[in-house]
């Protein structure tokens, strides 16, 4: 499987310093911003139409290594872009470890792009990084 190319700043380093984690309900925050946890009553998963709709839309190379989560939840719905070391590019929870499948495979069993990470590799896109 190929994966991701390195680009952009590191992680490692870029991701704690631009954001924060929240330890209630693990919501990425910019630093120095107001949170406030999602009400769970009051916020839904997205839908299955939605999240068919963002897999179509993905505009990553189909043969990609992306990440899943090994032990899904019922709420997992996601993949993740990997960086240089095949981690994920967001701080995704990794305590359950992830399995490395291609993107199309990925979608084939019904997992949608992880906006967060998308998010962060369009922002290193937009800095002079690779996609």
């Amino acid at each position: 499987m190929t994966h991701a190319i390195e680009f952009g700043p590191d992680l490692d380093d870029a991701i704690p310093e631009t954001f924060d984690i929240c330890d209630d309900c693990g919501t990425p925050t910019v630093q120095l911003s107001s949170h406030t946890c999602p009400d769970p009553d009051t916020v839904a998963d997205p839908s299955r139409a939605e999240l068919d709709r963002r897999a179509e839309q993905d505009p990553f190379p189909d043969s990609e290594t992306v990440l899943i989560q090994q032990a899904r939840r019922a709420t997992s719905y996601a993949y993740h872009e990997t960086d240089a070391n095949n981690q994920p590019l967001c701080p995704a929870n990794t305590t359950s470890g992830f399995e490395q499948l291609t993107r199309t495979d990925a979608q084939a069993k019904r997992y949608a792009p992880c906006q967060f990470c998308h998010r962060i590799r369009g922002a290193n896109a937009d800095n002079g990084g690779d996609q």
